[in-house]
């Protein structure tokens, strides 16, 4: 077990430690009646502190906006007729191309299916029809 020298407890004056004690108190009463003040001078300080960081980003808000509205006049510029040369004209474009080749195909299939149509009638009429054999009829079985 160590062995505590307590002789420096002899060394202390009462007076001094209840100094100490109702400094204390009085700290910790004034920290408690002053507390909604301090938060608020810490919210001011720390909303300061924000602003001042944000600074640099509003002095690049002018350059971000005009880059934002050269990009949104390239794409009114691509998203209306003007000749030939912007999306929307090259869209209808292919669909034009689109709807000719649906009508192509459709021609096609049409008189491939008159095509088919005849060769099926002539194949039925290149083989002579054999009746199917008749089945007997059956008898219905009474219940009993």
């Amino acid at each position: 077990m160590p062995v505590v020298d307590w002789t420096f407890l002899a060394k202390i004056n009462l007076w001094q430690v209840a100094i100490v004690i109702v400094a204390l108190f009085v700290i910790a009463r004034l920290l408690m009646r002053f507390w909604p003040w301090l938060k608020k001078v810490i919210f001011v300080t720390d909303s300061i502190g924000r602003l001042v960081s944000m600074a640099s980003v509003i002095e690049q808000l002018p350059a971000f906006i005009e880059r934002t509205d050269d990009a949104i006049a390239d794409i009114r510029h691509e998203v209306k007729y003007n000749n030939g040369s912007s999306v929307k004209d090259a869209i209808g474009r292919v669909e034009r191309g689109v709807k000719g080749l649906h009508e192509k195909v459709d021609k096609q299939k049409q008189s491939l299916d008159a095509a088919d149509a005849a060769l099926r009638k002539d194949l039925e009429d290149t083989h002579p029809h054999t009746p199917r054999p008749r089945r007997p009829p059956q008898k219905k079985q009474e219940k009993s």
